[in-house]
């Protein structure tokens, strides 16, 4: 930090003593700050890793969507007044959306057919077992009070939630969802389409978008996100 005044020999000692004070409080907050938000990134690194090492399709998903979700909210900066620091929080941690899927049974994450509806019932229960992750990993860290968190835990707790309220697990709507969780969603959709799975082949990625556009229309996703979306597949 640099000090200066428009005043001759303003910085009497006591002065000195007060902002040598101040600069060492400020300097500790900041290295605080920074502490807490690297052990938040390692955490989310390593439950990346863990998830790669359990399917190599899932973690070659999980990095498509994440690219996916960094050039739709880079189309989104201007009109929505995003930072580049939020474009890069969503970046990292697009990979964790799933991050509940890890202790469902390979059985029914892996089933090469359609899932019975008490298999889809387990199956959803990822994003609750998420969100308990998440909150695990915050409180035992102590890092429930830096903004990076909220960023996390909406985008795991919301990236299956609908505009219209027919999504879950809370059957948020409108503008309950947050940006972020919009932003993954139509990520998330279209490299699952676009991506050969154990239960079907992959789509071209114009049906994909006719299937996404589809789903704007009845009201479940956004269509400017999807509308950059189709900006940057143009490009």
């Amino acid at each position: 930090m640099f000090y200066d005044s428009f005043e001759k020999n303003a910085f009497t000692d006591a002065i000195q003593r007060d902002l040598l004070l101040f600069s060492n409080l400020i300097q500790m907050a900041v290295a605080s700050e920074i502490m807490a938000i690297d052990s938040l990134l390692s955490t989310a690194a390593a439950a990346r890793d863990f998830a790669r090492l359990r399917d190599f399709e899932t973690g070659m998903h999980l990095d498509r969507m994440a690219q996916f979700s960094r050039l739709i909210a880079k189309n989104l900066q201007e009109s929505h007044q995003l930072s580049d620091e939020y474009i890069e929080q969503l970046y990292l941690f697009a990979p964790l959306h799933d991050i509940g899927k890890i202790v469902i049974p390979d059985a029914i994450l892996l089933k090469p057919g359609r899932l019975t509806s008490e298999e889809r019932s387990v199956i959803q229960t990822h994003v609750e077992k998420g969100v308990q992750w998440v909150d695990k990993v915050l409180s035992e860290y102590s890092l429930n009070a830096i903004s990076d968190a909220d960023v996390l835990r909406n985008l795991i707790g919301c990236h299956h939630e609908f505009l219209d309220g027919s999504g879950y697990q809370n059957g948020f709507s409108g503008d309950d969802i947050p940006l972020e969780a919009r932003i993954i969603t139509v990520a998330d959709i279209f490299d699952a389409l676009t991506s050969q799975r154990p239960y079907k082949k992959p789509w071209s990625v114009e049906d994909a978008i006719d299937e996404l556009r589809r789903m704007a229309g009845e009201g479940k996703l956004e269509l400017p996100v999807l509308m950059r979306l189709n900006r940057v597949l143009i490009k």
